[in-house]
Order: structure tokens, then sequence, then C-alpha cells
């Protein structure tokens, strides 16, 4: 069984920061991030400022913007950074600063903040499904996968960057792991979630003489900006589409009431059944928390061909235990396989890999 921490964890040394932060009228209070994040906690607290070395602007609402060198050492300060929190944190300790995240001011604060992303749900969807998250634990095929699911779990329930230890910011690796991904010569690629083209560079790269990629994108301006930066390769499709597990189409006024499911920019949505008739070989999937509904529209290729899949797990909770009951579901035929790619809350992937690559 893993080692999963109560869910009424508490980190003393967070939740003490934070209401010294709250309550102290002596110290010097900042925040670094100039944010929606930063906004939300000055609506509720007065501060001495806010702290952005990259930015030429003096004041932000109504409060000076500083660099770090500028901050007084007996300050304290709240940090919002999610791309690399990790950084910043060993950076403010470092420098001697008393400092705690964003997440822990949520936590502790009880105040009415922004919501941070993609992990207010997780501590209630954990305790309604301990046994399909054990499940899934003893689906993953090795050790390593088990303790990123340990340590990822651990983090969304207690919000606290030290069960993050360890995890780097990793983009090149990311669906392209050397651990679990084979070289395959004249590959057909599904990008879904192609963006502006961020993971063609890497398709790329691994797989050079490639015979087929199609990128799958519902906003039109980034396959229009992706189109224009790889259009001299004839062998890219760019599709400009969400995926779901049926076909949809909005009318302008269906549209612009709910900008479609899954807040998900898409005008138009297909499965992947019915846009592709060839064989697959590597099916990519970052689709903002549609990703269930896509692997059912995509039975077919799954179930005849057993093409790899890279599968993004970190939109919803609920992805943790339902992507791998619905892609087995499908094909039992599959070694799954867990990776996280980044010191926050993004960018983890389940693989599941075919028998014949084992």
């Amino acid at each position: 069984m893993y080692k999963i921490i109560e869910t009424s964890y508490i980190n003393a040394k967070d939740k003490k920061l934070v209401e010294l932060f709250i309550n102290s009228k002596k110290i010097k209070k900042y925040i670094l991030g100039i944010n929606k994040l930063s906004k939300s906690v000055i609506k509720q607290l007065d501060i001495d400022g806010l702290i952005d070395d990259f930015t030429r602007v003096q004041t932000s609402r109504k409060k000076s913007v500083l660099k770090i060198e500028e901050v007084p050492k007996d300050a304290i300060i709240l940090w919002t950074a999610f791309g690399s929190p990790l950084e910043v944190k060993h950076k403010l300790d470092s420098l001697g600063y008393l400092n705690f995240s964003y997440l822990s001011f949520y936590k502790y604060s009880n105040f009415d903040l922004a919501e941070p992303p993609f992990i207010l749900d997780f501590e209630e969807d954990f305790k309604k499904n301990k046994r399909k998250y054990q499940e899934t634990y003893e689906l993953l095929n090795d050790e390593k996968s088990k303790e990123i699911f340990t340590k990822l779990i651990n983090f969304k329930i207690s919000f606290d960057y030290d069960f993050m230890d360890g995890f780097t910011n990793n983009f090149e690796e990311q669906y392209f792991d050397k651990e679990l991904i084979p070289k395959i010569n004249n590959i057909t690629f599904v990008d879904a979630g192609a963006y502006v083209g961020d993971t063609l560079p890497g398709i790329i790269k691994y797989f050079p003489d490639f015979k087929k990629i199609y990128c799958i994108e519902p906003n039109n301006l980034h396959l229009c900006i992706a189109k224009r930066n790889f259009e001299k390769y004839k062998n890219i499709e760019f599709i400009h589409c969400g995926l779901g597990k049926e076909k949809i189409s909005f009318t302008t006024k269906e549209y612009n009431q709910n900008n479609c499911t899954h807040d998900y920019q898409a005008r138009n949505i297909d499965t992947l059944d019915n846009l592709i008739y060839q064989k697959i070989d590597f099916i990519k999937m970052d689709i903002e928390g549609a990703e269930q509904d896509a692997i059912e529209g995509a039975s077919k290729i799954i179930k005849k061909y057993s093409p790899i899949l890279a599968i993004c797990v970190y939109h919803k909770a609920e992805d943790w235990h339902q992507v791998p009951q619905k892609v087995l579901k499908i094909d039992r035929n599959y070694k799954i396989y867990l990776r996280h790619y980044m010191e926050g809350i993004f960018e983890t992937v389940m693989y599941f890999i075919p028998s014949r690559y084992q």
C-alpha cells in the first residue's frame, strides 16, 4: 500500500507563517508575483509591496513593485509561482527570507481567494474513491511510477510543496521519455491539444523519419500559429477541432453562451475515430480535461492498433482512476507508467505502452 498522508495533515511551520503574515503589525509583508492570485490577496489584506525582478513597472494595484534585493531581510514573503515553485522557494530560503506559498495561504488563511488551478477537487475525490486510487497504484508497472503517484497525491491533498522535492521542469522529456518510449520508424503521431505546435519540435527530433503527424487543436488562432511555423512539413496535417466521445457542432449562439464543453474553446467536437482512418502508432492528449471523452471517441483506433498513449491526467482528479479504466476497458494489452515533468501542479502524464514494445 502506498504511504498517503491523512487528509487532516497540517504543515505547522507554514500555518504559523500564514498567521504571522495576516496578524503581525510589525513585520513587512510582500508578495512575489503580479497576477490574479496576488490581486486576490491584496483585496483581503494590506501589504507593503510586490516583488517582480522582470518588470519595469514601479507600481501595481497601488503597491510599490520592488526587486528582490530591495526587500528588507526581516520581511516575510508570500510567493505565487506555479511554474517553478521549488526554484523560487529555494532561492528565498537561500537569501534568508521567511516565505510560504500561495497554496499554503489559500489553505490556512480562510480568506476568499482566487482558486489555484487543478487541485481543489482532489481531496474530496480521493476520500470518495480510495479503492480506485489503490487500483491505479497496483496497475503501475514500475517503482518510479508508484513513487511519483504517492508524492503527487500527498502534494495535492496537503498543498505542501515539500512533497514535490526532486521534481524538475523537464519539458524536453515529456511525451518522449527515453525510459519508456521506443524509437519507431515511419511513425504516425496524433498530437491532440496541439496548441501552437509546441510539441512538434520534440516529435520531429525523436522521430525524424515520421510518416505523418496529425495536429488537432480547437483554438483556431493557436492552430494558425502552428501552421505558419511548420508549413514546410507537408506530412503534418492541421485539424481545427475539439476531441470528444461524439460529433457535436455548436451554433454561434450556443458557442458564445457555453464556450464549449470542458471550457475547451471548440466550435466543433468530433471523435478521433471519425477524423482518422489509418494506422496510428502514438496518441498524445493534453486537452484541458476532455481526455476521458476523447479516449472513448478513439476506441476503434485503440482496439485495432494499440498505439502508445500519453495522456495528461492533471486537469481533473478523477482522471487518475478513470483514464486507466477507460483505456483498459478497450484494450487490456497495455503496461501503465506515470511520469511528472514539472516542479508544480501541471504536466503529469500517464503512459500506456503496448506489450509489443516491452
